[in-house]
Formats: structure tokens, sequence, C-alpha cells
């Protein structure tokens, strides 16, 4: 009998303002589903923030990792 495969995935969410700008809203995401290679995403709206978390989620929480 196999040990259960134990998924992990990181997330790291940097956010900033960039000022003298109206839509001065940036983003940078990087994140991982087990042993894949990082991904990065730049962006400049919070609901893209948003989409892009719950694609991670929703990729770590897939029943075939």
């Amino acid at each position: 009998m196999e040990a259960p495969v134990e998924r992990s995935g990181t997330l790291i969410l940097r956010v900033w303002v960039e000022e003298g700008r109206r839509d001065g809203f940036r983003a940078r995401v990087i994140c991982t589903v087990g042993p894949d290679e990082a991904r990065s995403w730049a962006v400049s709206e919070p609901a893209a923030v948003h989409a892009v978390i719950q694609a991670w989620l929703d990729g770590l929480l897939e029943p075939d990792g």
C-alpha cells in the first residue's frame, strides 16, 4: 500500500501602488503547485489578483494534482 501523496503549493503576493498614476495598483504573484516550476504573473487590477489566486487554489485542490 502506497503512502498518500501530499500536495503542497507556495504563493507569494507582492502589491504596491505607483504614485502619480490613477491606475497605480500593481501586483506580482509567484506560485507553485507541487514540484512544478514557479509561475509568475504581473497584474494591474485587484480582480486579476483574485483570479490568479483562485486558479492556483483550484490547481492545488484538483484530485489529480
